[in-house]
């Protein structure tokens, strides 16, 4: 059998399970692509032969991940232990919420318009989790240094794994803190993609994204408890010319109700409701609580 009848087999099968896609693909065929390719132990970021024949114990394999996939209902980032973030592999952990915002197209663009790549000398990423956003960033903007928080040691330490394998362990600090707690430093850019869901929406998410942890999610009752945490103080932690970058995803017209008299700049990432905003320090000093 070829690999590409694998893959389209495969895609048929997730499709009539009715699996959930989000987290990395948002089709059948791009996720069975993914499982076949990690089952047969090729890479799945560089260009595979659709030709190349597949015999009965490589499709043997691909059958118990298929099987593992639509049974668990686990995304295929925990069953695999890798995730793509702005086009880069990170290694994933159950446990670990895995690597997603839309921060990525920001950073893909190196944060022009916003940004002046070149002024950009020191980062903070709030809520790590697998430090992907920190080393994105770091990539992004090769003169800055930047600090990475998180509240979880869980994945303070797979952030830690991921920042080996990327060789930033000069430039990339692991800070432990609940937010600001732990920080005395003052930034040109402030990077956050926090829980922001509302408490009571939670149970009903697709059960892919129930073996990720709630508290990823969990934004408080009306979903921003941290967002408004962050923005009040911000203003202490950024530059003169600093930004904050923050994702809020279908929470943004909560947040927007919240403050009125904010212009929020809502940035163009190709999906709609990403939720993604981007406020300088005076904005910030005009408007919130430092």
């Amino acid at each position: 059998m070829k690999l590409s009848t694998c893959i389209e087999a495969a895609a048929r099968q997730l499709e009539s399970a009715g699996v959930f896609f989000g987290h990395g693909t948002d089709n059948a065929w791009d996720e069975a692509a993914w499982l076949v390719l990690h089952a047969l132990d090729i890479a799945v970021d560089e260009e595979a032969d659709l030709n190349l024949t597949v015999d009965t114990s490589q499709q043997e394999v691909i059958n118990t991940l298929l099987k593992q996939r639509i049974e668990s209902r686990k995304p295929a980032a925990y069953l695999t232990g890798t995730a793509w973030f702005a086009g880069l592999p990170f290694h994933t952990a159950e446990g670990v919420i895995v690597p997603r915002s839309h921060i990525s197209v920001f950073l893909l663009e190196n944060g022009r318009p916003w940004i002046k790549p070149g002024s950009v000398k020191r980062i903070l990423d709030l809520c790590t989790g697998s430090g992907c956003i920190a080393i994105a960033a770091a990539m992004a903007f090769p003169e800055a240094d930047v600090d990475a928080t998180d509240i979880d040691p869980l994945a303070l330490s797979l952030a830690e794994k991921n920042i080996r394998q990327y060789k930033f362990e000069n430039r990339i600090q692991l800070i432990a803190s609940d937010i600001y707690q732990n920080l005395s430093s003052e930034y040109d850019l402030i990077l956050t993609n926090p829980p922001y869901v509302p408490s009571g929406e939670i149970s009903g998410f697709p059960s892919e994204y129930q073996h990720e942890p709630a508290a990823a999610f969990d934004g408080g009752p009306d979903g921003l408890d941290l967002v408004h945490k962050i923005l009040n103080e911000a203003s202490s932690f950024l530059s003169a010319e600093g930004h904050l970058i923050a994702e809020v995803g279908e929470s943004w017209t909560t947040l927007e109700n919240a403050y009125p008299q904010v212009a929020f700049n809502w940035l163009e990432t190709g999906v709609q409701n990403s939720g993604l905003f981007i406020l300088g320090r005076q904005e910030l000093d005009r408007h919130f609580n430092s």
